[in-house]
């Protein structure tokens, strides 16, 4: 049953957080992205539907910085260079 229970909280144990904690930081990203996704693929198909404030490359990157525990340091993500691979509209 131990060995189980690593499994939902060694990762989040790692970066400092409780599994609870992990489980909605998670959620919140995912949710974000997700729409972000949707408003993304409109914008393709209708490129006159510009995707609402938020869901462009610039605003993902600052809410991920922003989203990203200080004990998370150990992830070296150069967000910089991110925005020059994707760029933004």
């Amino acid at each position: 049953m131990k060995r189980l229970l690593n499994l939902f909280t060694t990762h989040p144990n790692s970066i400092g957080e409780t599994y609870v904690q992990h489980f909605f930081s998670a959620t919140r990203i995912s949710g974000r992205l997700g729409i972000a996704c949707l408003s993304q693929i409109t914008h393709a198909v209708f490129p006159f539907i510009h995707p609402p404030m938020s869901s462009d490359v610039k605003s993902l990157i600052k809410f991920l910085k922003e989203a990203d525990p200080k004990s998370r340091s150990q992830t070296t993500t150069n967000y910089e260079e991110l925005n020059d691979y994707f760029g933004s509209d």
